[in-house]
């Protein structure tokens, strides 16, 4: 088996083998033929992330069911006039 150069890679599209620093493929034309597989940012700026929004997500399920276990309780509507007056008193509307 022939062994490969360090400096070359296939092409993403014809599988051609190109120069790393290659900005054309010569076999099939593609514009950028290698294309690293480094992450472009910083896995621990991805990890930062996804633990604060899962800190985030918590704290809003804490904060909803807080709400609902000790919000205000659904009461039924009370008449807010004075007592000893009535909807008849002033007229149907």
């Amino acid at each position: 088996m022939p062994e490969v150069p360090v400096d070359t890679v296939p092409c993403r599209l014809c599988t051609t083998l190109v120069a790393r620093d290659a900005t054309v493929c010569l076999s099939c034309g593609a514009k950028d033929p290698w294309i690293p597989d480094e992450p472009s940012i910083n896995p621990h700026v991805i990890l930062l992330a996804m633990w604060g929004g899962g800190i985030v997500l918590v704290v809003l399920l804490l904060f909803v069911s807080g709400l609902m276990m000790f919000g205000p309780r659904a009461e039924p509507e009370r008449d807010h006039r004075r007592p000893g007056t009535s909807s008849e008193a002033h007229g149907s509307r």
